[in-house]
């Protein structure tokens, strides 16, 4: 049957072929055809529907396939005279696919259904792809074009040639920069196209295009069972320093993927990724990646690279990892992760030798119950039972051992790892001593000795946490003599102190070296060794000069700098002058006291110590040559010169008493001189004492006066309470009441009012009526009636006693008069302590009705 070029049911057909005759290549006008043609299909569909069954439906259906018809044949018409139209392409191929989906059945696996027999011109799957090729012979550079066709094709499941080779034709026939538009339909049809093979090598393909396509294949291998791929394939993932994941997949889980596809299948991929290599250069501390990307993951990759030479069958390696890995890392989350990995590999692998002993044992029992036996084991002892060359019998008793001195050695290989992470911390290298002292084997002096040694050399004295420097010279050298070694003990400190081998940060450091080799000397009763060990330590430099010592502050070095060495250790001058106390000669004692003091490193206690051993031997003007050198390194205002001026004094008096009073009120004239006021009192005191016993009671007064001016004021009721007492027993009462005036005035309120309470008292023991009233009004003054009750009290049973009516109101008027004033000044300052507020009506109210009297 032949087709219709013009169609009857358009109106505008005639027009539109009246100018094609005139223009026949120009596509506007063949566009505006085609739509004209579309609108009247749209209309007759739209008809089609409105029409119910019968005779009149099938008519319009009818029109409507002509009408259709007539459309494809006018788009026919259009590509043959312009068949470079981008835009005529387009819209016919785009109305070919919208008519074959629309008239496919979805639920048939070949998308091409029989045509309606009435149908003049069907489109089929072939139609629709002849018409794609006859397009491309001149669209080929359209990528928009071979989207259409290519994803006609992949509708279709049983033309997986055909498909794959049109991807190819496009991928050929674009440029590369438009190959992304393919790359992307083509990867997804492979996926879904059920040929694992075509799927493998479109891939493959790509990768060469996209480089970040290396992880998606890796996990399309993995799926697939192709390990060594998907090993290759991650291995090139982390190998890439620029390499970023397109699925957000960050580099610890690449690195994870790689080590667990490598591990679990290392026969298949130890051909492909040298897994051993990779994970060795990814835990190289030197390397620039370890400390950013692999630290934190180093424990696991360790037991990752075991677990690699398990499954092999090379335990023998795998063992040799752990250990590896043991004393490599320097993280204790690590240190926790490889050992607990080791301990299961260990743990498994003397399960399964018992497994094979108890098997070797079985002669009796057949083989199918022995291959029921392996079956029942778990998945690991069944890969060391297969492993060539291991049936023939296991050394239990070596695994067990094995495992015994792994869980033994498990505090010092997480000492290392501490020791690792700082290698200056001299707790941890004490500590490993210790460990290597309680191992039963593998231990012993030796070891423990050589791990001091080298704590010594590795830690840095101004890095040193945890403890001193000094503390493992010190350990060393006692672990040499425990162990029966003097000489190797006594090396030890001639290394550290004569030669100087290690520099401390402090002198104090090596001060306490210097004070245990003393000791050590002393245990070993070595007394020769003691006095010179003590006496090298407190050895002036060469280049001291003595022209430079300061009066309090010591010595200095030519050119004005403060001296400062080892012979400044008070801790070393101690010990030194006990010993030369103890094993040395009265001269040597005494020139080591002396040069202690010229050196300006003596305290007080070791003047003390000084004065007291010249004393014991009866040399006591010595003992105050010694008591005044000292009190020229420690003299007034400085604390340390009043112990000092105590133990002078006393010992003086305690020597001549009264026969050189002269001289004992010269020495307590130079000790008050500067003496501060806070010390005074304990010097007054026993000065006034002395001035009682051998000088004048005129004297010791004046004395006691001095002290209760030059006390301060917190001392100065209690020295004058004792001034007054005084007074009163060398002249009589009627002497006490200047001094009652003097201590009045000079006092603060309150002691001021407790003395004039005590003076009235003495006044009304007097019979002095008049003045014993007199104290009390002044003293009324500094008391507040609310605060000290006890003086107003006095008064008032003093006025029942001794006053009448006029004294006894006067004295009314002044508690009222005094009370006011405190209440006033007391008011004032509760008002400047206390935060305001605004009060409210009520409040206020109740306040104007207090002040009133109207409650």
């Amino acid at each position: 049957m032949s087709l219709p070029l013009i169609s009857i049911y358009n109106p505008l057909a005639l027009e539109f072929e009246n100018k094609l005759i005139s223009s026949p290549y120009s596509v506007i006008t063949w566009l505006d055809y085609i739509k004209s043609a579309e609108e009247l299909l749209i209309k007759q569909t739209e008809a089609k529907i409105q029409t119910p069954q019968g005779k009149k439906r099938e008519e319009a259906a009818e029109k409507e396939i002509q009408i259709e018809v007539n459309m494809r044949v006018l788009y026919e018409r259009a590509v043959r005279l312009l068949p470079g139209s981008y835009k005529l392409w387009y819209r016919y191929l785009n109305t070919l696919l919208s008519s074959y989906r629309s008239s496919s059945d979805p639920s048939s696996p070949f998308l091409t259904p029989a045509p309606p027999p009435s149908h003049p011109w069907p489109v089929t799957f072939s139609s629709v792809c002849s018409a794609f090729e006859r397009s491309l012979v001149r669209m080929n550079k359209m990528p928009r074009i071979w989207n259409l066709y290519l994803s006609h094709l992949s509708s279709s499941p049983g033309k997986v040639t055909a498909t794959r080779r049109a991807f190819d034709r496009a991928l050929q026939s674009l440029p590369a920069t438009q190959h992304e538009k393919i790359w992307k339909d083509y990867v997804s049809w492979s996926l879904g196209c059920g040929v694992t093979s075509t799927a493998s090598r479109v891939q493959r393909r790509y990768l060469a295009f996209d480089p970040s396509h290396a992880e998606p294949y890796g996990d399309f291998l993995s799926s697939c069972g192709d390990w060594s791929g998907a090993a290759s394939m991650y291995a090139r993932c982390v190998d890439d320093p620029a390499f970023v994941s397109p699925k957000g997949t960050n580099r610890h889980d690449l690195w994870m993927r790689l080590a667990d596809v490598c591990s679990r299948h290392p026969r298949e991929t130890g051909g492909a990724v040298d897994f051993d290599a990779v994970v060795r250069a990814a835990l190289d501390r030197d390397g620039k990646e370890y400390q950013e990307r692999f630290a934190e993951i180093a424990g696991v990759l360790w037991c990752k690279l075991a677990d690699y030479y398990a499954r092999a069958g090379e335990f023998g390696k795998a063992r040799e990892v752990y250990e590896e890995g043991l004393v490599s890392v320097d993280r204790v989350k690590d240190f926790s992760t490889v050992f607990d990995g080791y301990s299961r590999f260990e743990e498994n692998t003397l399960t399964a030798k018992i497994a094979m002993q108890e098997e070797e044992d079985s002669d009796d029992s057949d083989d199918d119950d022995d291959d029921e036996a392996t079956k029942a084991l778990p998945e690991s002892l069944r890969e060391l039972l297969s492993v060539p060359g291991t049936k023939g019998g296991g050394d239990v008793e070596l695994s067990l051992a094995r495992a015994e001195y792994l869980i033994e050695r498990r505090p010092l290989l997480l000492n290392a790892v501490l020791l690792r992470q700082n290698p200056h911390n001299v707790g941890e290298w004490t500590r490993r001593s210790d460990m290597y002292m309680e191992m039963e084997e593998g231990g012993g002096v030796e070891m423990a000795a050589a791990a001091l040694e080298e704590g010594c050399e590795k830690v840095d004295a101004g890095k040193a946490v945890n403890g001193f420097p000094s503390e493992m010279w010190m350990k060393l050298a006692r672990l040499h003599e425990d162990a029966g070694d003097a000489d190797r003990a006594r090396g030890v400190y001639e290394r550290v102190c004569t030669n100087r081998c290690y520099t401390f940060k402090h002198l104090e450091d090596l001060a306490d070296c210097y004070c245990a080799w003393v000791e050590m000397c002393l245990r070993l009763e070595d007394w020769d060794g003691a006095m010179n060990a003590a006496r090298e330590g407190v050895a002036t430099p060469a280049d001291y000069n003595v022209a430079g010592q300061q009066r309090a502050g010591g010595n200095k070095f030519k050119g004005g700098k403060r001296q400062k060495g080892l012979y400044r250790s008070v801790k070393l001058w101690n010990m030194y002058l006990d010993l030369e106390e103890s094993l040395g000669s009265f001269e040597t004692a005494k020139a080591a006291y002396l040069k202690c003091m010229e050196l300006g490193v003596a305290t007080t206690q070791i003047v003390l110590n000084f004065a007291d051993f010249l004393k014991e031997r009866k040399y006591f003007e010595e003992a105050f040559s010694a008591y005044e050198k000292g009190l020229g390194l420690f003299y007034f205002p400085q604390p340390h010169a009043k112990p000092i001026w105590e133990a002078y004094l006393k010992a003086f008096h305690d020597r001549y008493g009264g026969t050189k009073l002269e001289r004992s009120r010269d020495l307590y004239e130079r000790c008050l001189e500067k003496c501060p006021p806070d010390f005074a009192s304990d010097f007054y005191v026993p000065y006034a004492a002395l001035e009682e016993e051998f000088g004048l009671a005129k004297r010791a007064l004046a004395v006691y006066e001095r002290a209760a001016v030059a006390v301060p004021a917190s001392q100065k009721l209690q020295a004058y309470m004792l001034y007054i007492a005084k007074a009163q027993s060398f002249h009589g009462a009627t002497k006490a009441r200047p001094i009652y005036e003097a201590a009045i005035a000079a006092c603060e309120d309150a002691d001021a009012a407790k003395l004039c309470m005590q003076y009235s008292d003495l006044e009304q023991s007097l019979g002095e009526t008049s003045r014993a009233r007199a104290a009390l009004k002044f003293g009324a003054q500094l008391s507040d009636p609310s605060r000290d009750p006890v003086y107003w009290t006095k008064w008032h049973d003093f006025e029942v006693s001794y006053g009448d009516e006029e004294t006894f109101r006067d004295m009314l008027r002044i508690k009222r008069s005094v009370q006011a004033a405190f209440s006033t000044v007391n008011y004032n300052a509760a008002q400047g302590n206390t935060e305001t507020r605004d009060l409210t009506d009520a409040e206020a109210i109740a306040m104007i009705e207090r002040e009133e009297g109207l409650e």
